[in-house]
C-alpha cells in the first residue's frame, strides 16, 4: 500500500505552496492526466521556485508509483520534479515561504508526518536516480543530470547543474559580479560593472558564440571521481551538461581585484 493515501487526514495538516487539498489534485491527475493540471502541482504547487512543502514529500510514494503507468513529456514531467524535490529536500528550507526540508532541522520534520515522509523520501532517492538516469538518455537537459546527483548525494553538484548555459558569481574577496557563460566546454568569464552591467561586449559574444571580450576563460580542475561516476551513468552528454560537468569548481580569475580561486 502506498503511504499517505489519498483520504488519509494528514493531507489536511500538508499544504503546498497555495493551501491544502494536494491529495485531491493528486487523485485528479491519476484518474486523467492532463500537462496544463501536472504543470501546476508540480512546479507551482509542490516545488515553488525551489521551495518545498509537507505536501511536496508525502506527494512522493504517489508519484513515482504514477510514474510506473506513463511515458513520453508524462514520465519526463514526474522526472524533473522528483529531481527538484530530491535536491531540495536535501537543501535547508526556506522558511521565509513556509517551506521544510527533509533532511534539515525545522518543526515539521519533528513531527510523526514529518519524520515519516522523511523516510519515504530517504527511500525514493535510488528509484528518482535511475528515473533521472532514463529521462536523461530520453531528452539530454542539465536539469535530469541534476536530479541524479541530487539522489546519489551530491548536493553542491546538483545544484551547479542547474545553472545552465549562463549565470553569475561574486569574487569571495572584493564581491565584485561577474557573468559567465558556457562554450561548448569552456566557461567565458566577464566583468559585471555596478552601472553598466556586462555591456554589449557580452552579448556580441554571445550572439557570435566566441570568447572575444571575455576577461579570461575559467580553468577546469581535474574531475573528481564521483563527478565521473556520475557521467558515467548519464553516457554521452550534450553539450551544457558537458561544460557543467567540466567546469564545477574550475579555477576563476576576479576581474576586478585579481583573485584567483575556485568558482565560488
Amino acid at each position: 500500500m502506498t503511504p499517505f493515501p489519498y483520504d488519509d487526514p494528514v493531507w489536511d495538516a500538508a499544504p503546498h505552496c497555495y493551501g491544502v487539498g494536494a491529495n485531491v489534485l493528486l487523485a485528479e491527475l491519476e484518474k486523467e492526466w492532463s500537462d496544463e493540471a501536472a504543470d501546476y502541482l508540480f512546479f507551482s504547487a509542490l516545488l515553488h521556485q525551489g521551495t518545498t512543502y509537507p505536501a511536496s514529500y508525502l506527494a512522493i510514494p504517489h508519484l513515482l508509483r504514477l510514474a510506473e503507468n506513463l511515458t513520453g513529456k508524462p514520465r519526463l514531467m514526474i522526472a524533473n520534479l522528483m529531481g527538484g524535490l530530491a535536491l531540495a529536500g536535501q537543501q535547508p528550507a526556506h522558511t521565509d515561504y513556509s517551506g521544510v526540508s527533509c533532511t534539515h532541522d525545522n518543526a515539521w520534520l519533528k513531527t510523526p508526518v514529518g519524520q515519516a515522509a522523511a523516510e519515504e523520501f530517504e527511500r525514493s532517492l535510488p528509484q528518482v536516480g535511475a528515473l533521472s538516469i532514463e529521462a536523461y538518455k530520453a531528452d539530454p537537459s542539465h536539469y535530469f543530470a541534476s536530479g541524479l546527483a541530487a539522489a546519489e548525494g551530491e548536493v553542491d553538484f546538483a545544484t551547479w547543474l542547474t545553472a545552465g548555459e549562463n549565470g553569475g558569481f561574486e569574487c569571495p574577496t572584493c564581491d565584485g559580479d561577474h557573468e559567465w557563460w558556457l562554450l561548448d566546454a569552456e566557461m567565458g568569464i566577464y566583468k559585471n560593472d555596478d552601472v553598466f552591467g556586462v555591456g554589449a561586449d557580452w552579448l556580441d559574444d554571445y550572439n557570435k558564440r566566441e570568447f572575444k571580450h571575455a576577461d579570461s576563460i575559467a580553468k577546469p580542475r581535474t574531475e573528481p571521481s564521483r563527478i565521473s561516476a556520475l557521467r558515467k551513468q548519464l553516457g554521452s552528454l550534450d553539450s551544457i551538461t558537458d561544460g557543467l560537468f567540466t567546469n564545477f569548481k574550475s579555477t576563476v580569475v576576479c576581474a576586478h581585484c585579481g583573485w584567483v580561486g575556485q568558482h565560488p
